[in-house]
């Protein structure tokens, strides 16, 4: 009699609790799907994009940048960055403040990739001292590639950058790389000529985790480029690459 009673237990049909638990787990992970196959669509679509606008920005022969194409489509546009040692090659806009373009591509269009940005003004003398904030991505896209900076050897053989700007060409050599917190002083762009700005040039070239070599110049003109120094979850770490202009 016992037997038969765990038998027939057995054989009844599952209780509505566990109908729809089950319902509830499949709804999760299909959408769970389908939010992961959204987020790759737009990674996708954003590195088309860009793409799209490298050959776009290359069709102007005398600069080598087509910044009338460019702000064409987004009137943000300040300049063109490249590294080549990352194989990098993007946009740069500048916006009223640090919030718009993490979620928004240069089309304007929601963006998980974001664009690279100029910090937004902070009042100090122009162009002095600026700072380029990017996305660190899982795809190995946008500034992904600065944390190649804390290889020493990667260092040596890719020691400047290029910014194009619609009125000149402007190179930068690397001075310090290291790890930083975005509460840091460095953020601020607030910064004039000086004997104060000298020794803050001097605390950013102490503060690189391996000897660059280079010796900034006083009144330096100074580019810090920032990204998180994780791709998936940013906290307050970040990864810095500071350079000053050469010519």
């Amino acid at each position: 009699m016992r037997n038969y009673d765990q038998r027939e237990r057995m054989l009844k049909p599952p209780s509505r609790l566990w109908l729809a638990l089950s319902v509830v787990l499949l709804l999760a992970g299909v959408g769970f799907l389908g939010a992961f196959g959204h987020a790759q669509y737009q990674y996708t679509k954003s590195s088309r994009d860009y793409t799209e606008l490298q050959q776009l920005a290359a069709s102007e022969p005398d600069s080598g940048i087509d910044f009338e194409a460019l702000r064409a489509i987004n009137p943000d546009t300040a300049a063109w960055l490249e590294l080549p040692g990352l194989e990098l090659s993007l946009p740069v806009v500048q916006a009223a403040d640090n919030a718009t373009y993490l979620h928004q591509g240069f089309d304007g269009s929601a963006s998980p990739a974001g664009c690279l940005f100029f910090a937004a003004p902070g009042g100090g003398e122009d162009g002095l001292y600026r700072v380029i904030y990017g996305h660190n991505l899982h795809t190995g896209e946008m500034f992904s590639g600065l944390l190649n900076y804390r290889d020493e050897a990667f260092y040596r053989e890719n020691p400047t950058f290029t910014l194009y700007t619609p009125e000149e060409t402007q190179t930068y050599r690397i001075f310090s790389c290291h790890a930083a917190t975005d509460m840091e002083d460095l953020y601020r762009t607030d910064r004039t000529k000086g004997e104060e700005y000298d020794a803050f040039l001097q605390q950013l070239l102490a503060a690189s985790e391996y000897s660059t070599g280079a010796e900034v110049p006083s009144g330096a003109q100074v580019i810090t480029l920032s990204t998180c120094r994780t791709s998936y979850g940013s906290g307050l770490e970040r990864y810095v690459v500071h350079a000053y202009r050469e010519n």
